[in-house]
């Protein structure tokens, strides 16, 4: 495929998709989102689109947002009606580690090691979402996708029904979020994108951004109380992990196409580290 080939969506013409331009990137914390906003950075000085970063100005119309934003900014703020949102989700356990080694929250805590320091940290909060929303130590790390997503845990604490809460937030975003990537599957990701967008194998290139080279060691014991203790982001990951492989199994020839784009991407590290390892 030439990299100048632009991705065109199944069941689609050029004239009515391609490219889009005007789209908005709801970031979320550890999930692979430093490394989309470079990339959605990059797209757009390209061509020269208007980017909203960190703030709500009033009075402009702008074609690209791809940083946190808190509240994010109701959807028809600054954006009409042919904006895409788009984010990703990640496993809850791998990100619920990331995000308490990345932000060092383990240093609050005296366990022994990097695991015991989860499973204190998790005891100190055995309260947040039966009888509080409070969390100690939690900023950015846990249920920290459904945060960044708008997620209501007072409203949820003091709900009536727990299950139908939630539910009804996922319908929500059903409604508001028209793809949700997945980290775990971070290139294919990329290509289905470029699919719905038309963009192509250069738009979506990469180098890693703020990858952690050590990885914890955490056991089996304690990765299942993190799962417990994540349980909104699970339920979120869960379903848009379902939704991700149906969408998948839709596009004829994408796995193809992901093949491809693993060796494009390749070539492209290659050529700009020339083989050495670099943190960007």
């Amino acid at each position: 495929m030439e990299t100048s080939e632009v991705i065109l969506p199944a069941n689609s013409t050029q004239d009515e998709l391609c490219p889009l331009r005007n789209f908005v990137f709801v970031k979320t914390h550890k999930t692979g989102s430093s490394t989309m906003s470079n990339i959605l950075l990059r797209y757009s000085e390209n061509h020269k689109l208007n980017q909203l970063i960190g703030s709500h100005p009033t009075g402009t119309e702008y074609r690209d947002l791809s940083q946190h934003v808190y509240p994010p900014p109701p959807p028809a703020q600054h954006y009409n009606i042919f904006h895409k949102f788009f984010t990703f989700t990640r496993n809850p356990v791998s990100r619920y580690i990331s995000g308490f080694n990345y932000f060092e929250h383990d240093k609050v805590y005296d366990g022994n090691d990097f695991d015991n320091a989860i499973n204190l940290h998790i005891s100190a909060n055995k309260e947040y979402l039966v009888t509080t929303a409070k969390c100690h130590h939690c900023s950015k790390t846990v249920n920290s996708v459904a945060y960044d997503l708008g997620f209501d845990f007072k409203g949820y604490v003091n709900a009536q029904d727990n299950k139908v809460f939630l539910d009804n937030f996922l319908r929500k975003l059903e409604m508001e979020i028209d793809l949700v990537l997945i980290s775990e599957y971070y290139d294919l990701s990329l290509v289905l994108l470029a699919r719905r967008y038309c963009w192509t194998f250069d738009d979506i290139t990469y180098l890693k951004n703020l990858e952690s080279f050590q990885k914890p060691v955490v056991s089996e014991a304690t990765k299942k109380n993190i799962l417990e203790f994540q349980h909104v982001d699970a339920v979120i990951y869960d379903f848009y992990n379902n939704t991700f492989w149906d969408l998948v199994d839709k596009e004829e020839g994408i796995m193809e196409e992901f093949e491809s784009f693993k060796e494009h991407n390749k070539m492209m590290h290659n050529k700009c580290v020339a083989g050495r390892q670099v943190r960007v």
